[in-house]
């Protein structure tokens, strides 16, 4: 058990290691928290836990198991054979942005064991209009104000919303796992903020003859207000929040800068474009080797059909194939002469099992060069969302070369 629980912390030893850091002292003293998925709760819960007790030190059972439920995809399980799913890198591929999944699964996520739904309206919708339309959306409409007439220095600002009173309430929502909780919090904090942005409507102050210092506090207490929401958000967009961080010319933001506030003639960098917004196309091409799969035309000719060449060939021979974990060479017997089939089925037949059985061979299947030798067809069989993989067999009296039609 000692040996299989070293296996775990292999790769913090080596961090360890490179950092000069004691891995014994500090895998005794810091505080252990494991995530999992909801279908391997027995085992982490149970047999994991006393091993690591029954390994002696410095391993020891975690301190928290937190368990997480599915993600399904419009409401379907997530399945590579039916094309549900989302693959990650092909979203980083398509140039998808990161912060987007991290907000959105986020904003769903809650200390129970529940399943969620990435749905990509949703998606789409909540992304465009939380962190688009309310978060982002404060900055970019007052900094132009700021940097334009101000040289991008922010008047004294009063603290009139009290944003930072509610730090403590969106902290026990992190430290609890509620994470959409959280979110909703600061959401609504930025609504509350645009709000005062529309009523104060800095792009007619800076029409208006004499309302200089009026647009200059507006603006100074909008930046205020969004560096307030940069650090409740940071813990799920930490890459968004360095680039907020960078425009407000206030680096490292933590948790107990919320009560401080910008000092006046503190200045801000250049306003630059901190976030895009998910367009339908992105998704699209994000999806289409699902929807390819689901809008191929289900039907085929008759013509289409019969230029498979179907059949019946009995197993003269099976055996395992060395170096390869799934593959059986099998010889097939077609009535007239025998091929040479390489087929993944090894987890499923047992060689000496297979040898007198009928199978059916796609014979005109063009000769495919492996590793192992040369394939020459394949062998059908059946397979489905859940284990084993079963050979498709003529009934009985069928005879090795009769054709499968």
């Amino acid at each position: 058990m000692a040996r299989c629980a070293d296996r775990v912390p292999r790769s913090l030893k080596n961090y360890c290691d490179r950092k000069k850091l004691d891995f014994e002292a500090l895998l005794e003293d810091a505080e252990q928290v494991h995530f999992i998925g909801k279908d391997i709760i027995y085992f982490h819960t149970l047999f994991w836990p006393a091993m690591l007790q029954f390994a002696g030190k410095p391993y020891k059972v975690p301190d928290h198991v937190y368990v997480h439920g599915f993600i399904g995809v419009s409401g379907e399980k997530m399945s590579k054979s039916r094309g549900t799913g989302i693959d990650p890198l092909r979203y980083l591929k398509l140039g998808m942005n990161p912060e987007w999944l991290r907000y959105y699964i986020a904003a769903k996520l809650n200390a129970n064991v529940e399943d969620l739904d990435f749905n990509p309206d949703d998606f789409l919708a909540r992304v465009n209009s939380d962190l688009v339309g309310k978060y982002v959306n404060i900055a970019s409409r007052c900094a132009v104000f700021l940097s334009r007439k101000f040289g991008g220095a922010v008047a004294e600002t009063e603290d009139r919303f009290r944003f930072g009173a509610r730090a403590a309430e969106i902290a026990t929502f992190y430290e609890n796992r509620e994470f959409g909780k959280a979110l909703r919090e600061v959401m609504a904090l930025a609504d509350t903020a645009n709000q005062f942005v529309d009523e104060q409507k800095p792009w007619e102050l800076s029409k208006q003859a004499g309302a200089e210092r009026e647009l200059h506090q507006v603006c100074s207490t909008a930046l205020e207000l969004f560096r307030v929401l940069t650090i409740y958000l940071k813990p799920v967009l930490p890459k968004l929040a360095a680039d907020a961080e960078r425009f407000l010319n206030l680096p490292d933001l933590d948790w107990a800068d919320v009560e401080k506030r910008m000092p006046e003639g503190h200045r801000v960098n250049e306003y630059r474009h901190l976030l895009t917004r998910v367009e339908e196309k992105q998704l699209d091409a994000l999806f289409d080797i699902a929807q390819e799969r689901k809008t191929v035309d289900p039907t085929v000719s008759i013509d289409d059909f019969n230029k498979l060449d179907l059949r019946v060939a009995r197993i003269a021979r099976a055996e395992a194939v060395e170096g390869a974990d799934r593959l059986l060479r099998l010889t097939l017997d077609t009535g007239e002469e025998t091929r040479t089939v390489f087929a993944g089925i090894k987890s499923d037949y047992p060689p000496e099992k297979l040898e007198g059985r009928l199978a059916v061979l796609v014979a005109n299947l063009a000769p495919r060069k492996m590793k192992f030798g040369l394939s020459e067809g394949m062998v059908l069989a059946a397979s489905g969302e859940g284990p084993g993989i079963f050979l498709v067999s003529p009934d009985a009296g069928a005879r090795p070369g009769m054709r499968v039609k």
